[in-house]
Formats: C-alpha cells, sequence, structure tokens
C-alpha cells in the first residue's frame, strides 16, 4: 500500500510503482498464511495441571483493516519499522490460549485428556468469533490440537489409576469368566441332571408297561386257566355221568347176570346130581374123566378100598394117543 498525506495512493498484493520517500510512506501487509505452534500449562476444574499443545494457521483476508489497526510500515529496504507484525502472531496464540483456558477450566483432569478433538472443533469455531482477531482482519484456516498431557506425577498416579483399574477389568474379566464357566457347568449339570431325570421317568414307565404287560398276560393266563378249570370241570361231570351211567349199566348187567344164574341154578335144583354129573361128562376132556372115574371108586356102595394102578398103566393113561382106545 502506497499511503500519502494519509490516504491510500494505490495497493494490491505485490504492486509495484514510484513513489516519493519524504511525502509516501509504504505499508506491506502479508497475506500469506501462516502456521504457528502454541504449547500452554493449562489448569483444570480439579486443579490439576496439563500441557496443551498443537498449532493454530491463520491469513490476513482484509489487509486494509490490518493496516489500520497496526504500523506495518516498511522503509526503503523493506524492513518493517515497527515490532507490530510480531505482535499478529502473539494475538492469534493469546485467543487460542483464551479459549483454551476456557474450555480447560470446565473440564476434570481426566475429561481434559481426552478432549482434543473436541477442543480441536472448538477452536476452529471459537477463534472466527473473537473480536481481537475480526478487528485485525484475520481469518483461522486451521486449528489443532496435537497434545494434551498431564505432569509426569500427575501422568504416574494416572498410570497406576488406570493400571489398577485395568487390572480390576482384567479380574472383573477373570470372575465374569469363572462365573460364566461355573454357570455353563451348572447348566450342563442341570441339563445332564434333567437328561438323567428324563431318562429314569422313561424308564419308569417302561417298567410300568412291562408291569401292565405282565399283568395282562397274567390276567389272560388266569383267564385260560380258568377256562381249562371249566373245561376240565365240565369234562370231570361229564366223565361222572359217564361213571355214573357205566355202573348203573354194569349193576343192571350183573343184575341180569344173577338173575339169569339164578333161574340156572334154581332150574339145576330140580334135575338130579347124578344126571347131571352124566350130562357134564361130554364135554369133559380124557384126563377129567379118568380123574372122575377114579373118584367114583372112593365113593358110594361101590366103593374100592384099595386100588393100585401100575406105572405102565398110569402113563398109558396119561398119554393122549391112548384117550380114545381108553374111550
Amino acid at each position: 500500500m502506497l499511503f500519502k498525506n494519509g490516504n491510500v495512493q494505490k495497493q494490491g498484493a505485490g504492486t509495484s510503482f514510484y513513489y516519493y520517500s519524504p511525502t509516501s510512506s509504504l505499508v506491506a501487509v502479508p497475506l500469506s498464511s501462516k502456521e504457528v505452534p502454541f504449547a500452554f500449562r493449562m489448569n483444570t476444574k480439579d486443579f490439576q495441571v496439563v500441557t496443551v499443545q498443537g498449532q493454530v494457521t491463520f491469513r490476513i483476508s482484509e489487509p486494509e483493516q490490518a493496516a489500520k489497526m497496526l504500523n506495518l510500515t516498511v522503509n526503503a529496504k523493506g524492513k518493517y519499522e515497527t515490532e507490530d507484525p510480531e505482535k499478529i502472531e502473539e494475538r492469534v496464540i493469546r485467543s487460542v490460549q483464551v479459549v483454551v483456558r476456557n474450555e480447560m477450566e470446565k473440564q476434570s483432569l481426566q475429561a481434559a485428556l481426552m478432549s482434543a478433538q473436541a477442543l480441536s472443533s472448538l477452536l476452529q469455531s471459537e477463534l472466527a468469533k473473537q473480536p481481537s482477531l475480526e478487528s485485525l482482519g484475520i481469518e483461522i484456516n486451521q486449528a489443532s490440537l496435537t497434545a494434551i498431557s498431564p505432569t509426569p506425577e500427575t501422568g504416574k498416579a494416572l498410570e497406576a489409576d488406570i493400571l489398577e483399574s485395568l487390572l480390576k477389568e482384567a479380574d472383573s474379566a477373570i470372575y465374569s469368566r469363572r462365573l460364566a464357566s461355573i454357570d455353563q457347568e451348572k447348566q450342563v449339570k442341570q441339563r445332564e441332571l434333567e437328561t438323567e431325570k428324563a431318562i429314569t421317568k422313561q424308564q419308569q414307565e417302561l417298567e410300568q408297561q412291562k408291569l401292565e404287560a405282565e399283568r395282562e398276560q397274567m390276567q389272560q393266563r388266569f383267564e385260560m386257566n380258568q377256562e381249562s378249570i371249566g373245561a376240565q370241570t365240565q369234562d370231570e361231570r361229564k366223565r361222572a355221568e359217564l361213571v355214573e351211567l357205566e355202573s348203573s349199566n354194569a349193576r343192571a348187567r350183573a343184575d341180569a347176570k344173577a338173575y339169569e344164574i339164578k333161574s340156572q341154578l334154581e332150574a339145576y335144583e330140580q334135575i338130579d346130581i347124578e344126571c347131571l354129573k352124566v350130562m357134564s361128562m361130554g364135554s369133559l376132556k380124557p384126563e377129567q374123566l379118568i380123574a372122575q372115574a377114579i373118584e367114583n371108586l372112593t365113593q358110594g356102595e361101590n366103593r374100592v378100598g384099595n386100588l393100585n394102578i401100575s406105572p405102565e398103566l398110569l402113563q398109558s393113561l396119561t398119554k393122549p394117543e391112548q384117550y380114545n382106545d381108553y374111550r
């Protein structure tokens, strides 16, 4: 920018011109973006110190406004005559510090250590609203955080706390696994018990079915036995009737036979004994006749006192071929 008598005569990015130095002045406004790192030590809500590190990228988007607020005059050699250009970075860093401090004071240590991403987004939006930067025509291109770290002592304490928490979580995981294993084992045993109960119940039902089958078989055998006994009883009754009938018939036959014998005996009583003997000799055998003859010699009036029979006579009488001759 070429200023003469307090007014801008020429301006533009990279403009070249001639000027008269005793009555004119040059103002050079940097238009390129600039990246500035920062690192702040801040207190959190619970009065713990954390270090916030990051970087911010900015550029002057309205050079006329910056030229009004700052003395950016350069000499004939192109060097700034004041230290105002260096104050641009300081103002940007100060604005960043204000936003970071306000946010850190709202959060606890653990929350602050986990808020890098959220804080980066907050810086991007809040810096664009800062009046000190708007008055200079500064545009924030990017604001990012690289680290939020506690002091070494606090870090060790947090590490110990986190380690203890991790160990507790590990123990809890172990206990959970053990409980899950116990629960699974319990479920397995319960299922085994239920299976045993079901098997026992099935066995009982099978035994009951067997008993029912045996009972039915016994009932059938009993009924068959009853039928057999009934048939045997009926058979015995018929046999008894048959025996009684046979006995009755035998008695009737015996009575008839006795009557027949009685009738014969009554008829024989009227016949002389000698006549009967003579009548019966017709059917006697020779030896019986000889015996009858010898018997007659010992009875009656013609009885013989002594009878001698020679062996030859006896032998001849006992020979069958002599029977006809004897007769």
